[in-house]
């Protein structure tokens, strides 16, 4: 006698029109979105389990279906931003053009008023005990190689080269948080003119 297997996770089970890999995307997508909602209200301090599950409407069960943990759920979230805001960065890096430098520093600025939320987890958490401090050490060097190998590439001594680098990006980290939590007031094109003096003023130093 046939007995009929019962599905796998693997096989598509259509219900309501979709598959049972695409209600598990719009799980982790509104888990996501949930987590980035109470970061922008209170930040990523109010970013728990329940917290999570209960703006996403879903069960604790749901949420461990796609995060092991808490501190993974922002460690995917912030790697994400991160992407976000290094794509467009590196579009303009590695044009070789004069006015490569503002063209980079006004898509740099956009980005990071695109969207408070994004760029509080990205810009401003990272400085509060959030959990975020390995997964930040791992994705500062993709900005930093940008800077070291673009903006700076005509500076010879790799350990200067370097050494620019990364005191600009993470100068500018800093920069940025403190405009975003509001210790620094400054205009958008103040932000601009800035980031454009400053580029230019490494490259004075470090001549040749």
């Amino acid at each position: 006698m046939h007995t009929e297997q019962p599905p796998s996770d693997a096989e598509p089970r259509i219900w309501g029109g979709t598959t049972l890999t695409e209600r598990r995307e719009a799980r982790r997508a509104a888990l996501l979105e949930a987590a980035l909602d109470l970061i922008g209200e209170s930040g990523a301090g109010a970013v728990t389990m329940r917290a999570v599950c209960r703006r996403a409407n879903l069960t604790d069960r749901y949420f461990y279906e796609s995060f092991a943990s808490r501190d993974e759920l922002l460690d995917v979230l912030y790697r994400q931003i991160a992407e976000e805001f290094l794509d467009p960065m590196t579009a303009f890096a590695v044009v070789d053009d004069p006015d490569r430098d503002r063209a980079l520093s006004e898509t740099l600025v956009e980005k990071v008023l695109e969207d408070p939320r994004k760029s509080r987890l990205f810009l401003v958490e990272p400085y509060s005990s959030t959990g975020l401090g390995q997964t930040t050490i791992a994705v500062m060097p993709a900005f930093t190689r940008l800077i070291q190998d673009h903006l700076f590439a005509h500076i010879e001594d790799p350990v200067r080269r370097r050494l620019a680098a990364v005191t600009m990006a993470s100068g500018n980290a800093g920069m940025f948080s403190a405009w975003l939590n509001g210790t620094l007031r400054a205009t958008r094109e103040q932000i601009v003119d800035h980031l454009v003096e400053t580029i230019d003023a490494y490259r004075g130093v470090y001549r040749g």
